[in-house]
């Protein structure tokens, strides 16, 4: 253009009416260009009154920073040209050209130059990028530039090819959408220094920018991360000055959902998300202050965060202030997809937590929460939660002092469990869990009381637990339905002393007991392998003294028995919660002078385990026996050796073709004989449950 302004400088250009340049061969160090003509036409035209100028050039490529753009069909025209002292430039004019990151360049175009400030001013629109339709406008002027870039439209999908030389995605991950995009950048241009190698810099660059979307969509190849349908906005202002980057950002969503590392989900329309935060480039990481998330109905916050870069990014340290979280959009936003399930996937949750939260390289590192009415049923109600107060402390370093934590509550219940009213303490740290001493748990019209509960390493595979306590009376027909057994009479009482977990092994250092059917039941000897493992394994020694049978058969219906009864069952092993060996006698309490009756249907039922059902059967149905409801014995009880799946079974004493089962007495008499010496333990449980079954008995 300068060569074409001296000409009409030179010459009178009224005299001149087309000026034709033709270049074979351009280069430079950033420039190669052939087959290039220039035209200028001085004389007013059909299409312009003023003179235009058109540039075609057959091949052009330019170098940068070790990589060029190659474009071919190179087409610039300008329909009205400017060329009057001191301003140079074209007022309407459009450049086309094939290739470069695009495929192709159609747009409108204008420039000027003022020789007597040295200013230029350059603008566009009409330029189709990835499917945007953009406009740009820009000054430069004494090293000082600035740049205002607007797109509607930019397809994603597109984009994401045509930033492939500078950026990719991991291999597998989707990305789909459209965005509209704004920046108003300003800054610094520092020329090369003409040394090899060295290029201009820029320095001092401010921008303001914006981008929003209405239908953004992502997934990472396992689809554990995932963005559907997202309306988002996020704007801000970055400063960038000699490598040191300024940011203050915003982000602002209102539809659509996000799915992170399959655990949280965050539904942006029923809880949009206003977050703000300053960012700033500190040596290798980045330095967060100023953060603040509101996110409607679910969490209000503000901290700072300080996020590692190098090989892998890490959040090298966070703090979260916590002014407000509402349980409800909480669980469903964090919890729900984790415990889904379980029998805690589909809960109706409520109350809030206020609080702090603090993060070390990548993990929790303390916590502290003050919970405010917190609630929590299923559908059935079979779990529940109500009015939780209280506060919750714990920190991850095991060499931190442990602060005491204290939580209340007006009732639960669980699995048909009712709870009362609970006030306890306790510290928590790391993998360390210590309740408070004497704490009650009212269970229905009975209470557990806990004297000791500390819990170390919880989790590991050396996990370690220290239990003591004991239970004041509960009601054995409320826990019998409860658990959905047959309704038990009595009470459920007892000490649960010295209970420790070493090295994968549950041990109880004394007995656990309960007072049940007018007795009492002792466990003795338990110690539990495994308990969590896919084998494990039981041993134990049950005692029971003096149950009162007629409490024991009504609640069974396996026909009526009166007297009392002792239980021995020695060196008791379960694998797989099966029994595989133990040594079980069951006898009439020695020296007990209560009634002793016995009905007809209790000896059909003692009968058909020892092997004799069917002659006992056929005796009752005949002769005098018949028209007794009832008959009076001696003794009665029944024993079982069990090894290798054979029961070694045998009475209360020898009889003629086998042992009593019932030694009867007095008048009318009746003697129970079996007759099975070894029994095959399956078809015994086998007969038993038969017998029950027609008696209408359910176990579970």
């Amino acid at each position: 253009m300068a060569v074409l302004a001296a000409c009409c400088t030179a010459y009178d250009c009224d005299a001149v009416e087309r000026v034709v340049l033709e270049v074979g061969q351009l280069s430079t160090a950033s420039v190669q260009a052939s087959g290039a003509t220039i035209t200028l036409d001085v004389t007013p035209t059909p299409d312009s009154s003023s003179p235009t100028l058109r540039t075609r050039v057959a091949s052009l490529r330019f170098e940068a920073a070790g990589s060029g753009q190659s474009f071919s069909d190179v087409q610039i025209s300008c329909t009205d040209l400017h060329i009057k002292q001191p301003q140079f430039g074209c007022n309407t004019g459009s450049i086309a050209a094939r290739g470069g990151p695009t495929g192709q360049i159609a747009m409108n175009a204008a420039a000027t130059y003022d020789s007597s400030s040295g200013a230029i001013a350059f603008g566009g629109s009409g330029l189709q990028l990835a499917g945007a339709t953009t406009r740009f406008t820009g000054t430069l002027q004494a090293r000082a530039w600035e740049l205002d870039v607007t797109g509607v439209g930019l397809d994603l999908a597109a984009a994401r090819k045509l930033a492939q030389p500078w950026f990719q995605l991991p291999p597998g991950d989707s990305l789909d959408g459209h965005l509209d995009f704004q920046l108003k950048s300003k800054g610094k241009w520092l020329p090369s220094t003409g040394k090899a190698g060295a290029a201009a810099s820029l320095q001092n660059v401010t921008t303001r920018w914006s981008a929003s979307t209405h239908d953004l969509n992502y997934s990472n190849q396992p689809g554990t991360t995932v963005g559907q349908n997202l309306a988002a906005t996020v704007s801000g202002t970055t400063t960038s000055d000699r490598g040191k980057i300024i940011s203050d950002l915003e982000l602002q969503t209102s539809s659509g959902q996000a799915l992170a590392a399959s655990v949280v989900l965050l539904d942006f329309a029923l809880n949009p998300l206003d977050l703000r935060a300053h960012l700033q480039t500190s040596g290798p990481g980045i330095e967060i202050t100023g953060l603040d998330i509101a996110q409607k109905d679910l969490i209000d916050a503000r901290g700072n965060a300080q996020v590692a870069r190098g090989g892998k990014v890490t959040l090298a340290r966070a703090h979260l202030d916590i002014q407000r979280l509402e349980f409800a959009a909480a669980y469903r936003s964090f919890l729900q997809l984790t415990l889904a399930t379980t029998d805690f996937g589909a809960l109706n949750v409520g109350g809030r937590a206020t609080g702090t939260l603090d993060i070390t390289n990548d993990a929790v590192s303390n916590v502290s929460v003050q919970l405010q009415n917190v609630s929590m049923a299923d559908a059935t109600t079979r779990l529940s939660l109500a009015n939780t107060n209280g506060a919750i402390h714990w920190a991850a370093d095991p060499h931190e002092p442990a602060q005491r934590s204290q939580l209340s509550w007006s009732s639960s219940s669980a699995y048909g469990l009712i709870g009362g009213p609970v006030e306890m303490s306790f510290t928590a740290h790391a993998k360390d869990f210590t309740l408070g001493d004497n704490t009650r748990f009212p269970i229905f019209d009975g209470t557990l009381v806990v004297h000791t509960l500390a819990i170390r390493k919880l989790g590991a595979p050396d996990t370690e637990l220290n239990f003591d306590a004991h239970l004041e009376p509960i009601s054995m027909p409320l826990l019998s339905k409860a658990f959905g057994w047959p309704i038990l009479s009595g009470q459920l009482a007892g000490r649960i002393p010295g209970v420790t977990y070493r090295d994968r092994v549950l041990s109880v250092g004394g007995d656990l007991s309960a007072n049940v059917f007018d007795g009492t039941i002792v466990g003795s000897k338990l110690r539990l392998s495994d308990p969590w493992g896919p084998w494990p394994k039981l041993d134990a020694t049950v005692t029971a003294r003096h149950l009162d049978l007629d409490l024991l058969t009504h609640t069974f219906s396996i026909g009526s028995i009166s007297g009392r009864l002792d239980a021995d069952i020695k060196d008791l092993e379960l694998f797989n919660w099966s029994p595989v060996a133990f040594d079980a006698r069951l006898q009439t309490t020695p020296g007990d002078r209560s009634k002793h009756l016995i009905s007809q249907k209790a000896v059909t039922s003692i009968s058909s385990v020892g092997g004799g059902g069917g002659g006992v059967a056929a005796a009752l149905q005949s002769g005098v026996l018949k028209f007794f409801k009832q008959f009076n014995y001696d003794r009665l009880g029944i024993s079982c050796q069990l090894r290798d799946e054979v029961c070694l079974m045998s009475g209360v004493e020898p009889a003629r073709g086998g042992y009593y089962l019932v030694k009867g007495r007095g008048l009318p008499r009746i003697d129970i004989i079996g007759n099975a010496g070894r029994v095959d333990w399956p078809q015994l449980v086998g007969q038993i449950a038969a017998s029950m079954h027609s008696q209408n008995i359910i176990v579970r």
